[in-house]
């Protein structure tokens, strides 16, 4: 992750000052003081092609573009190298600059034609044309339209959210915000979506933030979104640095609806019934392990859990769950491993051993989705949401 202290620029902001300052090494705005700068990333500082993915549209905050960007932008167009900007919205769109030429003979004049390249092209895109214009969110598409503008070498910046609302990898797919990366990147490689990202410099920005009317996520979801997102650019060849420097501004009125992506919730718990701790929810596991992935988060759910226990004398069943792949051998005993590190944090809560029974389902929980594609791959969605402790009290009178 980079130190996220970079000096930044609001989309309206970097428009006046590209046309006014021409690129000229500004380092200060509303949102930090500090100078702007490179370190940390992987964007390299050599004159290098250049495209700036920005989803300006509904459901994320004003995009906050890192101050550096114009540095950028002006060793690209100094060196005749190729810029180009791609609207994210449902339908990526990218905008392709004319290489900037002059005839200027001194500093000077070379300058004055660089604001008038910037005044001409660069102006009109950030004011209007990177709206977005059609409803949903299809990143993969901008990072794979960003990805064929650069070439190797090339430097690619993508200001979003990252929750894309489009087939196939759609976030609003149950169990896929907290899916493992390498589920997500075998299933998009699968479905030749993978960008060729060979030699490419990549700024994810903004990631796992978002705005009113998409609900907010917590730290564990953004982290989610982010890796999952970085072993896309480092399947695809790239390489990749995540600004997390929080971006809570509204999003833009006025712009095309995009899907709401519903974020796990804790269950609520009673004294009968059946309840999920789903995986990707406070009760989530390593991959392929029964450690907890946030332990006190899980403390904190399965607290509520014993405090309804502890009311009553009920027997408990928990049933651990699995996705397909891995084999009954394997998914059986971590199924069972998964079940058994509740009932410890339950019996350490206070809830009697002897009321807990444990069972190893594996993938044959009977309320599971199908979790496998036509062609063998496994759906990360899906998978994700059949890992699960299933609570099973007597049935409610």
């Amino acid at each position: 992750m980079v130190d996220s202290s970079f000096s930044r620029l609001s989309r309206a902001a970097i428009t006046g000052v590209l046309m006014i300052t021409v690129l000229a090494g500004c380092g200060s705005s509303s949102s930090s003081s500090s100078s702007s700068s490179l370190a940390g990333t992987c964007i390299t500082n050599q004159a290098a092609p250049l495209a700036v993915a920005i989803g300006a549209r509904s459901n994320v905050p004003e995009p906050d573009i890192p101050a550096f960007v114009t540095s950028l932008v002006e060793a690209a167009a100094n060196a005749g190298q190729q810029i180009s900007f791609v609207r994210i919205d449902g339908q990526p769109k990218i905008f392709t600059l004319p290489l900037f030429t002059t005839n200027a003979q001194n500093s000077a004049a070379r300058q004055q034609a660089l604001v008038q390249y910037v005044n001409q092209y660069v102006g009109p895109i950030l004011t209007g044309e990177i709206h977005a214009k059609v409803p949903q969110a299809n990143v993969l598409s901008a990072l794979d339209l960003a990805a064929q503008a650069t070439g190797p070498n090339g430097n690619i910046i993508v200001l979003d959210s990252g929750l894309q609302t489009v087939a196939p990898l759609n976030y609003q797919q149950s169990g896929l915000l907290m899916a493992p990366p390498s589920d997500v990147v075998a299933f998009v490689r699968q479905e030749a979506l993978l960008p060729d990202l060979s030699g490419r410099h990549v700024l994810l920005d903004g990631f796992g933030y978002t705005a009113s009317p998409q609900p907010t996520l917590n730290e564990a979801q953004r982290d989610s979104v982010v890796s999952q997102w970085e072993a896309i650019v480092r399947a695809g060849g790239g390489c990749v640095t995540a600004d997390t420097l929080p971006n809570t501004a509204a999003a833009i009125a006025g712009l095309p609806p995009v899907s709401i992506v519903t974020p796990p919730t804790t269950p609520s718990f009673s004294n009968c019934g059946t309840f999920a701790l789903e995986d990707a929810g406070t009760v989530g596991f390593v991959v392929g392990t029964a450690n907890f992935r946030d332990p006190s988060a899980a403390q904190a759910t399965l607290s509520q859990l014993a405090r309804t226990l502890a009311q009553g004398t009920e027997h408990i069943t928990l049933i651990g769950s699995t996705s397909s792949e891995g084999g009954n051998a394997l998914n059986d005993r971590l199924s069972l491993a998964r079940a058994e590190a509740v009932k410890s944090v339950l019996v350490s809560m206070g809830i009697s051993a002897s009321r807990i029974t444990t069972v190893g389902d594996g993938s044959h929980w009977p309320g599971r989705v199908k979790d496998v594609g036509a062609n063998g791959v496994l759906l990360p969605g899906p998978a994700e949401a059949n890992r699960e402790v299933i609570v099973q009290l007597p049935h409610c009178a």
